[in-house]
C-alpha cells in the first residue's frame, strides 16, 4: 500500500464515513486552490489532494454537520472546535430569473 493510500485510509477512518471524507477533501483543496494556509508542513512537489489528506489523517481536519442544513451542507473545524472556522459552505444561488 502507497504512502497515500494509507494516509487516505487514515482520514477515512478518522472521519468515519468516505461519502463524507471525499465531501471534506473536496471542499479543503478548493480551499488551498485558492489561497488558504496549509495546516501542516508542505513540501514543494506536494498536491492540495496530499495536504488535505494529511490534513485530516494527522487531526488539524474535522467535520461538524451544520444545524438546519442539508446533510451535504457543513463546516470544516479545527478539532479542537475553538472558534476558528477554516471554511463554510458557500450560499446557495438562485436558479430563479430575476433573482
Amino acid at each position: 500500500m502507497t504512502t497515500q493510500h494509507a494516509l487516505l485510509d487514515t482520514a477515512i477512518k478518522k472521519i468515519g464515513n468516505r461519502y463524507l471524507t471525499t465531501m471534506l477533501i473536496a471542499k479543503r483543496i478548493r480551499q488551498l486552490y485558492h489561497g488558504a494556509p496549509a495546516l501542516v508542513e508542505r513540501e514543494e512537489e506536494d498536491s492540495h489532494f496530499t495536504v488535505a489528506v494529511r490534513e485530516i489523517a494527522e487531526g488539524h481536519l474535522t467535520i461538524e454537520p451544520t444545524v438546519g442544513s442539508p446533510p451535504s451542507a457543513f463546516e470544516l473545524f479545527p478539532p479542537t472546535s475553538n472558534g476558528l472556522t477554516v471554511g463554510s459552505p458557500s450560499p446557495a444561488k438562485s436558479d430563479e430569473v430575476g433573482a
